[in-house]
């Protein structure tokens, strides 16, 4: 028993020696340069550079949602109960500027 016992250490000691040894030889490779968004104030407010160019985006708009219950407009519905009503707005927006001559 006490030879098994040997062993199962005496592998599990190798076993450890031999993946530390490799993990230290990885050659770990110099991370890219991360460009970051660049404010483009010459077009004005919420523009940023498009990364790679110098044509300038902006992106907005909204979204709406109203809910309404109950006598509406003095409106019922067929079976004379209350009726209720949704209504949904949504806007998206894209602008892009480039400085040129024209």
């Amino acid at each position: 028993i006490m030879k098994i016992k040997s062993l199962l250490l005496g592998s599990a000691a190798a076993m450890m020696t031999v993946s530390t040894a490799q993990a230290a030889d990885i050659i770990i490779p110099e991370p890219e340069v991360v460009e970051y968004v660049r404010v483009c104030e010459a077009a004005g407010t919420g523009f940023f550079y498009i990364p790679g160019t110098e044509t300038c985006l902006r992106i907005g708009g909204y979204v709406r949602y109203d809910l309404g219950f109950g006598e509406l407009n003095d409106v019922t519905a067929a079976d004379g109960e209350e009726t209720w009503n949704k209504r949904a707005r949504a806007s998206f927006r894209v602008s892009t500027w480039a400085d040129t001559e024209y």
